[in-house]
């Protein structure tokens, strides 16, 4: 077992009611089997689960695909656009 940093930000933090949490995990976890930790340990994330967020690990944008380490960080972000015109 390990455990993961997560930290939310934005319209997900306010709904969350938190920061940050710490979620144990099993060692090498896909980012599905996270949300569904994730949604076990913050029921009110079923509702958010839904709406579009980015999920970063490690201060990096991934994809569904991702996978999970203990020690890593996560962070779900609201949607964003960049750059200047």
């Amino acid at each position: 077992m390990g455990t993961v940093n997560v930290r939310f930000f934005a319209y997900i933090k306010e709904q969350v009611g938190k920061e940050e949490i710490t979620l144990d995990i099993p060692d090498f976890f896909s980012l599905k089997q996270f949300f569904i930790a994730l949604e076990e340990a913050i029921p009110s994330m079923k509702s958010i689960h839904h709406q579009t967020f980015r999920v970063a690990v490690n201060q990096e944008l991934v994809g569904e695909e991702a996978w999970i380490r203990d020690g890593d960080e996560i962070a779900l972000l609201p949607p964003f656009s960049g750059g200047s015109r």
